[in-house]
Parts: C-alpha cells; sequence; structure tokens
C-alpha cells in the first residue's frame, strides 16, 4: 500500500508542474463582445534581458481566422522588453471553447527570440496593460522554469 501511495504521488510530480494559473489582467467593458486577457503567474521568467510569459485571450463571441474556423481562445508566448515598451508574439495556438482545452484549431510553433518581431505597445491599449502587468515582476527573483503549457481535453 504504501509502495502504491509513493508510486502515485511520482507520477502526480509532472502534472503538479505544469498547472497553470491563470490571472485576469483585464477586460473590455462592452458586455455585448467581452475579450478577456489573462497570464499563467507561473510562467512569467527572465530570458535574457526579456520577460517571458505565456498568456491567454479568450472571446465571447467567437473569431474566425483566415481559413474562416472559428474560436473562442487563444494562447501564445509573449516576449517582453520592459525599457523599451515592446512585445513579440509566437507559440500561438487557437482553440474552439473559450477555455483553451482540447485539440488546438490552429498552431504556430515557437520562434527563436532572435526571429522576434518586436512592436512597441499603444498607449491605452491591451498590449500596454499586459507589458505593464507583467513587467512589475521584472525585478523578483525567479525560479519558475522555462516551459510551454500544452493542454489536453
Amino acid at each position: 500500500m504504501k509502495k502504491a501511495l509513493i508510486t502515485l504521488s511520482i507520477a502526480l510530480i509532472p502534472a503538479f508542474a505544469e498547472a497553470v494559473e491563470w490571472k485576469l489582467i483585464s477586460e473590455t467593458e462592452d458586455k455585448d463582445k467581452v475579450t478577456s486577457w489573462y497570464v499563467d503567474m507561473t510562467s512569467i521568467v527572465r530570458e535574457e534581458e526579456y520577460l517571458r510569459a505565456f498568456l491567454r485571450t479568450s472571446w465571447s463571441a467567437p473569431q474566425y481566422g483566415p481559413d474562416k474556423t472559428p474560436y473562442q481562445s487563444s494562447t501564445y508566448v509573449n516576449y517582453f522588453d520592459c525599457d523599451a515598451g515592446k512585445i513579440a508574439f509566437t507559440a500561438n495556438s487557437y482553440f474552439l471553447s473559450t477555455e483553451p482545452k482540447g485539440t488546438p484549431v490552429h498552431e504556430e510553433s515557437e520562434q527563436p527570440v532572435t526571429k522576434l518581431k518586436f512592436h512597441r505597445v499603444k498607449p491605452g491599449s491591451a498590449g500596454e496593460t499586459r507589458l505593464q502587468f507583467v513587467c512589475k515582476y521584472r525585478s523578483k527573483n525567479f525560479t519558475t522554469q522555462r516551459s510551454v503549457h500544452r493542454y489536453a481535453g
């Protein structure tokens, strides 16, 4: 019995290591078309001169990709250049529901930082809100391991 509990505990460690802690950053005020932005608090890490974080956007109404495929949430990695006020996006996954569960309807693989295009955030935009939120953590000592979270429905 004791051996079975130890085996079960060891088997569960990876599941807890991959736990996502979504924190709502901001939400639109239009109650007919709500857009919500989240960050996984366990994913904020320093990488070179940038901060890296795993984020999610959810829409109350379906969005449509270039091929007309509907989706209602996306997850992605952002790199933040806090001093320059810039963000770069990579590793995008799009999901049918407002929660990032199941198989994505579309995925774009993660690119190395050297290939990313950083864009200056516009004042008052959702990008500025994400930048300000994540950059609050740049002086903290990070112990989080760099990883891209995968979801299984």
